[in-house]
């Protein structure tokens, strides 16, 4: 599977090593990918509405560990118009002679039907109420989650990591300290990370892009200050209905294989 939109449309991800090393053309690239991606299943035209440099030029490394997750998160329980997020692009610049972290990249649909979960129906509500208790400050504004893990618990109907809500001072994405014990986490909940995972070791002048509500992502190891530049192309004002209809194809992932339907929750 040689061609960058095949890759895209059947592995959820592309990693092109041969890439442009230039900053601006790496990023017609990646804008070139999405947008036939899309023309082949939806709307083209997706905007830009995240344009980073991980870490900034002028702040720290990075912590050696960055947990799962998805950019501008999951619409559980939309209420607000949103920006979401379709589309990331990662490129580091060919200036970089050695990198040491590496992304991990998690299929959903490779890691969610290794085991059974409850109807979709039921699933909505469990989002719903994990959101009164787990999710942001204001309800009004619905419930957007970007943790995987705590997608999964939510799933699972049994909420166990720290809640903003109620543990003043915690920040999101630091629900786990190393990799060990986010892949402790995960097999409490009968999952394996590491039958699903995907680890691409970015090089300078390379390019990442991947399909952000199909493919969950973190990373292992550290990134000096402007090492990475990362692209987010997505939906500008996303209204209610259309939310629900993204947020449908991530939940698609939660159909369990025919043998495990049985299984609608984790054992204790």
């Amino acid at each position: 599977m040689d061609d960058p939109l095949e890759q895209l449309e059947q592995l959820g991800f592309v990693w092109i090593r041969d890439a442009p090393a230039d900053r601006e053309q790496a990023f017609e690239a990646a804008r070139a990918l999405v947008d036939a991606r899309e023309g082949v299943d939806g709307p083209a035209g997706l905007s830009l509405v995240g344009d980073f440099l991980l870490p900034p030029g002028d702040g720290e490394q990075s912590r050696a560990f960055q947990t799962l997750h998805f950019d501008f998160g999951v619409p559980l329980d939309p209420k607000v118009e949103v920006d979401v997020g379709r589309y990331t692009a990662l490129h580091i610049p060919s200036r970089f002679g050695r990198v040491s972290a590496v992304t991990r990249l998690v299929p959903l649909t490779a890691l969610l039907t290794q085991r059974g979960w409850c109807p979709q129906t039921e699933l909505l509500a469990r989002f719903s109420e994990y959101g009164k208790t787990h999710g942001a400050w204001n309800d009004d504004h619905g419930y957007i989650e970007g943790s995987l893990a705590r997608i999964v618990e939510a799933a699972a109907g049994r909420p166990a990591l720290p809640s903003v809500k109620i543990e003043a001072g915690f920040l999101c994405g630091m629900e786990f300290e190393t990799l060990a014990s986010e892949l402790r986490f995960f097999e409490r909940h009968s999952l394996s990370i590491d039958e699903s995972a995907v680890e691409v070791s970015l090089g300078p002048g390379e390019l990442l892009v991947f399909d952000n509500l199909a493919v969950a992502h973190g990373r292992r190891g550290t990134r000096q200050p402007g090492e990475l530049h990362q692209w987010v192309f997505g939906e500008c004002g996303a209204g209610i209905a259309r939310q629900r209809e993204l947020r449908d194809r991530v939940l698609a992932a939660f159909r369990a294989p025919a043998s495990d339907q049985v299984v609608t929750e984790a054992p204790a």
